[in-house]
């Protein structure tokens, strides 16, 4: 097999990924708090060759020998963490990030991570227990204080969230609102090395250090300078950040990239279909 063919293989097979990613992306335009992934390309190999002799002539200011590659190759598919179209919804059990963040949730197979907030208030049945709700993803994942334990709203009272991430049950016969915890908010220090799972939930690879990827943020120490690194919405969610219009333009590039890497593969079958004719 040619170089040609090695190449135009090779790069068939990467364009292939990216329209998986695009595809990927697309399918999610609607997910909310969906973060676009991107993909990123890396040559296979690439050799420099010297010419002969015949090639050195007096006055030449180039170098005698020329490069040659191999195609390329997926290096790595890494996420768009930046901010999606904030929308109000007038739930109070919807709650947005605006800034670098993601809340912590606890799953069956242990702590994660995720960005979307559509919460609920899920009956919490435990015995000795006053009657109230936990506060969950609509998959049922418990969303984390920063105590590392539940957030708890007792029945009668409603959900406050102000914009540090402080959790006050209220009701208008109580008084004043009660602060019942602190959301748990991280912040991705290293986005790259976050898996995605199902649920649309993120998590740090096995053997991988937690101080390593995420750093739990403490919003309620505000800095002198009164900058804070995000803020918390009530009433609010993030949509995807997926652009339909630069997906489609992508999609085109890559399609028509694809064809003509097919077209020179056949090129170079047909070439050698030639020479192994003539050969016989």
């Amino acid at each position: 097999m040619n170089i040609s063919m090695i190449t135009a293989s090779t790069a068939m097979n990467g364009f292939q990924n990216k329209l998986d990613v695009i595809a990927d992306n697309v399918a999610n335009v609607d997910t909310n708090g969906y973060k676009r992934k991107t993909a990123t390309f890396a040559d296979v190999m690439t050799n420099v060759l010297q010419q002969g002799e015949d090639f050195e002539r007096p006055g030449r200011a180039t170098p005698s020998g020329y490069t040659t590659g191999y195609g390329s190759r997926l290096n790595s598919i890494q996420r768009d963490f930046s901010l999606g179209e904030l929308v109000s919804t007038g739930v109070d059990t919807d709650i947005a990030l605006q800034g670098n963040g993601l809340f912590e949730v606890q799953t069956a197979e242990g702590n994660a991570f995720v960005r979307e907030g559509q919460f609920q208030l899920m009956p919490d049945a435990r015995a000795g227990v006053a009657p109230g709700g936990i506060l969950t993803t609509k998959q049922g994942h418990v969303v984390m204080g920063a105590n590392d334990q539940p957030i708890r709203i007792r029945n009668g009272f409603e959900l406050r969230i102000d914009s540090l991430g402080r959790v006050f049950e209220y009701n208008v016969a109580a008084g004043d609102p009660i602060q019942v915890g602190v959301l748990k908010i991280v912040e991705p220090t290293k986005p790259e090395l976050l898996m995605q799972a199902d649920d649309n939930l993120y998590v740090i690879p096995a053997g991988t250090p937690r101080e390593s990827v995420v750093t739990t943020l403490n919003l309620t120490n505000i800095p002198p300078d009164g900058m804070l690194p995000l803020t918390v919405r009530q009433g609010m969610l993030e949509k995807s950040n997926v652009s339909l219009t630069d997906e489609m333009a992508d999609l085109i590039q890559a399609q028509r990239a694809y064809q003509m890497a097919a077209r020179a593969l056949s090129s170079g079958d047909a070439m050698w279909g030639l020479a192994n004719s003539l050969r016989g």
